[in-house]
């Protein structure tokens, strides 16, 4: 039984639920366990808890009116990363929880083991939005799930890693102690980035700072495995936009460390702020 499995909060609830994974090519990179994937089966494994209280509309949750309600990512982060410590074969253990759920907003946990190690330490939060104009990504706008007997689960100490948005990144996107190392313009494919409701889906931002950090950084021999990342979400883009991913570093020339901002390139609106820390 793994190291996560004695954590407290929630197990045999409804609101949790426990998988076992054995690793093969689709869970893994060259440096471990696969973050985008993580990311992937961690954001349906959330999708699958607001399921559980809300029950499963044929596309999205209460679709009883002229848009269906989604829940998008506002803030997501992973703490305590050893992602590097698995292989092909290995089993990791997930328990997911939701810790917070609202009108507005839903928290959840995930702890992923290995063993007696702990690989990751995930915290995220959604919150509920529609669109206002069927098929205008730019048109989304946040909205209250009426569901009131529903929403009886308490807060509870798991969102406390989540910090608000302002705690994390400057408004301003500016910092006396960083540096822009460059910018890079990636255009998202449709067949690879964006999810089933047509938004550019919440890990392909996180892959294209990766993309990003790869040309700008140095295409070294060392990989890098995630340690720490926290991502806050402002917009979404329609199919066919085109993104710009600009890499700031500290002025002490840390390359394992950066923070970089995802913005619009037609009009340069902030579409994602991503703190990364690496470890080899």
């Amino acid at each position: 039984m793994g190291l996560h499995m004695r954590l407290p909060g929630g197990e045999g609830s409804p609101l949790s639920e426990t998988s076992r994974y054995t690793l093969g090519m689709p869970h893994l990179c060259p440096n471990g366990l696969s973050e985008n994937w993580l990311w992937k089966e961690l954001g349906h494994r959330h999708w699958g808890l607001i399921a559980e209280i809300f029950g499963r509309g044929a596309a999205g949750f209460d679709p009883s009116g002229e848009q269906p309600t989604y829940a998008a990512f506002r803030r997501i982060a992973l703490h305590g990363g050893d992602l590097g410590s698995v292989r092909e074969n290995d089993t990791i253990d997930v328990r997911s929880t939701l810790t917070h759920l609202s009108e507005t907003r839903v928290t959840s946990r995930h702890v992923v083991g290995h063993l007696n190690r702990l690989v990751a330490d995930v915290g995220m939060t959604s919150v509920f939005v529609r669109r206002q104009t069927e098929g205008r990504n730019s048109s989304i706008a946040r909205v209250r799930l009426e569901h009131r007997d529903r929403l009886a689960l308490p807060a509870t100490g798991g969102a406390s890693q989540l910090r608000d948005a302002g705690d994390v990144f400057r408004a301003d996107d500016s910092c006396d102690d960083e540096r822009e190392v460059g910018a890079l313009a990636i255009e998202p494919c449709p067949q690879l980035d964006f999810n089933g409701a047509g938004l550019l889906y919440f890990s392909s931002f996180i892959a294209a700072v990766d993309r990003a950090e790869w040309h700008l950084l140095g295409k070294g021999k060392r990989l890098y495995a995630t340690r720490e990342r926290r991502v806050v979400f402002h917009a979404n883009i329609e199919v066919g936009d085109t993104l710009t991913v600009r890499i700031l570093l500290k002025r002490d020339g840390v390359v394992r460390r950066h923070r970089a901002l995802v913005c619009a390139s037609a009009d340069g609106k902030p579409l994602a702020e991503i703190e990364t820390h690496r470890v080899t």
